[in-house]
């Protein structure tokens, strides 16, 4: 590590100097380690309180870079600067990037610089239909090559990694706890399972920092300053998903939201942001034909062998004939809120879509 590195590793472990204080330093004293060994009494303004100012003096005093080095690689933890030359360029173009960046894994396994990113976010409580949409996006993405990041929460979060193992893809994990601790404790195998095979674990955040109160809505500015788009699938009025995806428009990243049944609280959310300007995604291949993805024989759906009960009913009726919606509902004598969830998710498995009349049809 050179000085410059050094002294952005010494500011993310002190816990003092968040990315705004980082900034302001640079600003004003041009480089790292002109900040990070500044006289005393011209860093003290920099500081929130007078607290955080004399913690942050104390370390500098003690901080030897070489023995933090060696307990973090001790750790089997990487280190990421806003210096490096493969730190991500599209995260350092957020407004607060991460000065330093924690990771697990094998860091050779994500190009930042080459690789398409897409940040899947959602409900930490998804419906059926929510994971179904979930799985198959993950899938869709990760056999096209793009790379999954998401935040390993409960929900879509941990569906959408499980997408991206299962069709051996790559996916990044962006904790907002400090990298040695795995949040939640349940998501203990699927945080191996990502670091044997499949990506990366990274946190803005150094071992032993634990959890602090609104620390994961923070990390999530992390999540889109690595996608070149995010999705949101399911979440309510008030989900932090909605922030999320009003900090990726703010930030010059594209905005999905998958629709979901009118009848759904999670759908509330989703249906906000498409009246906000959101793209609105009903299949997989739209988002693939967005990044100008064209291998057809990743991306086509299969004829379903796996529809049940009025899913397999409604299949059927539609490979005989087209049908407008009410049509539908009297020929599966179904209520129409009753069948609208259930076309929603097959158009979502891209085996169902609507022909340009307006009618309903089987697409496989």
């Amino acid at each position: 590590m050179d000085d410059t590195q050094k002294a952005c590793l010494g500011f993310s472990l002190s816990n003092g100097v968040g990315p705004m204080t980082f900034i302001k330093l640079i600003s004003q004293f041009k480089t790292p380690a002109l900040a990070f060994f500044a006289p005393a009494s011209q860093l003290q303004p920099f500081f929130r309180t007078r607290s955080f100012f004399e913690k942050f003096i104390s370390f500098r005093n003690h901080y030897d870079p070489e023995m933090e080095i060696k307990k973090l690689e001790e750790q089997h933890v990487w280190v990421m600067t806003q210096y490096d030359g493969d730190y991500p360029k599209q995260l350092k173009n957020i407004s607060d990037p991460p000065v330093v960046l924690y990771g697990k894994g094998d860091r050779n396994s994500i190009n930042f610089l080459s690789d398409t990113c897409i940040g899947i976010v959602g409900t930490r409580k998804p419906t059926p239909y929510g994971i179904h949409v979930a799985e198959e996006l993950g899938k869709a993405c990760a056999m096209s090559g793009m790379v999954i990041v998401s935040g390993m929460a409960t929900g879509i979060d941990t569906l959408s990694h499980k997408a991206a193992i299962l069709e051996e893809g790559r996916t990044i994990a962006v904790q907002g706890t400090g990298i040695d601790m795995i949040y939640p404790p349940e998501n203990k195998a699927l945080h191996e399972q990502i670091l044997k095979h499949y990506g990366i674990v990274i946190s803005e955040y150094p071992p032993g920092f634990g959890i602090g109160r609104g620390l994961f809505v923070v990390r999530n500015r992390i999540i889109v300053g690595l996608s070149k788009a995010v999705i949101v699938i399911e979440g309510g009025e008030h989900s932090g998903s909605l922030i999320t995806a009003r900090y990726a428009a703010e930030n010059g990243r594209d905005v999905y939201a998958v629709p979901g049944p009118i009848t759904s609280d999670m759908s509330v959310g989703p249906h906000i942001l498409l009246r906000e300007g959101a793209h609105i995604l009903t299949s997989p291949k739209e988002l693939l034909r967005d990044f100008g993805i064209q291998n057809e024989m990743q991306i086509v759906s299969k004829k379903p062998t796996d529809l049940v009960g009025h899913e397999k009913s409604i299949y059927d009726l539609l490979s005989a004939k087209k049908y407008y919606i009410d049509e539908l509902g009297k020929k599966a004598a179904l209520p129409i809120a009753d069948i609208l969830p259930i076309l929603s998710l097959l158009e979502v498995r891209g085996v169902v879509g609507k022909s340009i009349d307006g009618r309903f049809t089987v697409l496989v």
